[in-house]
């Protein structure tokens, strides 16, 4: 991307806040894709190889095809596949076992959910181009030509095709194309390209802001109490009632007093889960032990300590502490890093919509959920 960086950093240097759109008076037409039914629009290509944008009819309990315009900014059409590209697999798959009314619902749904991030983007890539001679422009396709190689590269992986043509295939079949896919690949970078450019460098930031913000936000690098332990545990069914479950666990006792090791105890006597590794239980908060009865027994032990004999509900339990970590918090030193990411990032995404916003302020932006969305014949130039 080096080359289209240089290339875009000079023109957006330029800025775009002066820049007009011309957006012809808006048609109103019939009503949009949710109601009875409507005229969609979808590509067709004429003998002139010039993609227009031709009328045809279904109803609203049909899935919306991927050449549908679902909305225009500033004129330019975003058509549904691609604001539904990365969930064609999971549609086309679902399209076989659901009525195509659920399929539209689905549809629907992740349009509204997903159409705002394309219409942003359509808004900065609109930008780029305003900014760019032809030169300028087809220099940059040239390096996206190459780029997208290794997309598909990507896409024969993730598909698990062997060659192009079939993963062109498995494409169509899905409402999409590698030339449609190649246009959305370019946008994406152009976008991601203009929003870096109309940033510029980031504020540095000091070891006193990292340090103001591990202060504020404390509680998120809290580490609760954590406790170790072993355990003795006997089954009253298996034993027949709990007093002999209680005669069995005395056995025990007495031979841990005799100086026998807990490890050992437990493989002779314990008929519980962690029987086989000495009844070890690992790292655990005490506010997520489940039993009661365990977790009052553990509170009141030093590590090494033996509880006395613990009756809990169809169970006789015997627990040893082995280790204890008290409440605590993750040091700064640890974190500093990450909270500096976080910081940045922060204040990129707060910079991205700046631009957007800006860019906003002079669009005018149609989307099929408004009710006077028009679907009128025009040109994609």
């Amino acid at each position: 991307m080096f080359r289209i960086t240089i290339c875009l950093a000079v023109i957006i240097s330029v800025g775009c806040s002066q820049h007009r759109y011309d957006v012809a008076d808006p048609v109103v037409g019939p009503p949009p894709p949710r109601r009875q039914g409507f005229d969609a629009v979808a590509y067709e290509e004429n003998d002139d190889n010039e993609s227009q944008l031709q009328l045809t009819s279904y109803t609203a309990d049909e899935p919306i095809p991927m050449t549908e315009v679902v909305a225009r900014v500033n004129g330019t059409p975003i058509l549904a596949g691609v604001v539904l590209e990365p969930y064609a697999a999971k549609l086309s798959e679902a399209s076989k076992k659901l009525p195509a009314s659920e399929i539209r619902k689905a549809q629907e749904m992740l349009l509204k959910k997903n159409l705002p991030a394309q219409i942003e983007q359509t808004l900065m890539v609109d930008a780029v181009k305003a900014k760019l001679e032809q030169e300028q422009y087809d220099q940059i396709n040239e390096q996206l030509d190459i780029f997208f190689e290794q997309e598909i590269d990507r896409l024969k992986s993730q598909f698990k095709v062997s060659n192009t043509a079939e993963l062109e295939g498995l494409l169509q079949s899905q409402g999409m194309s590698l030339v449609t896919m190649r246009d959305m690949f370019g946008n994406r970078q152009l976008a991601t390209e203009y929003v870096r450019g109309k940033m510029g460098e980031q504020s540095p930031l000091s070891r006193q802001n990292l340090l103001d913000e591990y202060n504020r936000t404390l509680e998120d690098y809290a580490q609760p109490e954590q406790v170790r332990w072993q355990q003795i545990h006997l089954s009253v069914a298996k034993h027949g009632s709990t007093a002999a479950a209680q005669k069995v666990m005395s056995q025990a006792v007495a031979e841990l007093r005799q100086g026998a090791d807990f490890s050992d105890v437990v493989k002779r006597y314990s008929d519980g889960p962690l029987k086989d590794n000495g009844g070890h239980w690992d790292w655990t908060q005490p506010t997520s032990i489940a039993s009661t009865e365990v977790r009052e027994a553990l509170a009141g032990l030093q590590s090494g300590q033996i509880s006395p004999v613990i009756v809990d509900g169809n169970t006789v339990k015997l627990v040893k502490i082995t280790g204890r970590k008290p409440a605590t918090y993750t040091s700064f030193d640890e974190v500093q890093e990450k909270i500096r990411e976080q910081l940045l990032t922060q204040e990129r995404e707060a910079q991205a919509k700046k631009v957007v916003a800006e860019l906003k302020e002079h669009a005018v932006i149609e989307t099929m959920f408004d009710d006077n969305f028009e679907t009128t014949n025009s040109v994609i130039r």
